[in-house]
């Protein structure tokens, strides 16, 4: 097994897939880094997770991550990686559907909180989010698959009714924003 560090990236360069050496704060380098602070918060909730189905279904999230952050930085196209694709965006809004009849309908606008498993699942809703602003921004200035835009926007509906739904599973209620103006 080679080294965990080889020293290359001392100088403020990283490598893509292609080979080519990019600065570290490369446009599609933030992406990747976003990307991977997404998942590495879908990896803290799940240390917290007790239910099988729900682990096994962030265990997946996790994976496709991995395929997002690659396809990002795949600048030559290289169809020997996976790629995120509508079907992928399909099965996240089928799983919101099926999740969301499991759960009390929201009339109010809702806390980001719940139990550990549950706010880390916010956390990684807000990471996802910031992966979305940098995918703008990496879209303006290169070509971006759109789909990826799609599925992370997607990913975060999915990672916010699955914090909710842990909250459900731990036996929490959701805390309800109370309007300051009201008291």
């Amino acid at each position: 097994m080679p080294k965990i560090f080889t020293k290359t990236g001392d100088k403020g360069e990283t490598g893509r897939f292609d080979g080519t050496r990019v600065p570290k704060n490369d446009p599609q380098m933030e992406v990747q880094g976003s990307i991977d602070e997404c998942n590495s918060a879908i990896g803290l909730a799940r240390s917290y997770v007790e239910d099988e189905q729900l682990n096994g279904i962030l265990k997946s999230y996790q994976s496709l991550l991995l395929v997002a952050g690659s396809e990002v930085t795949n600048v030559t196209h290289d169809r020997r990686l996976p790629y995120i694709s509508e079907a992928n965006i399909t099965a996240m809004e089928e799983l919101i559907d099926d999740v969301e009849e499991k759960l009390e309908p929201l009339t109010n606008f809702i806390l980001p909180a719940g139990g550990k498993a549950a706010a880390h699942l916010h956390v990684a809703r807000a990471a996802s989010r910031k992966v979305e602003r940098r995918l703008v921004s990496l879209s303006e200035a290169t070509e971006a698959n759109p789909i990826l835009l799609t599925y992370f926007n997607r990913l975060s509906d999915t990672l916010f009714v699955l914090a909710r739904y842990a909250s459900k599973l731990d036996g929490i209620n959701d805390e309800v924003w109370v309007n300051p103006k009201n008291g």
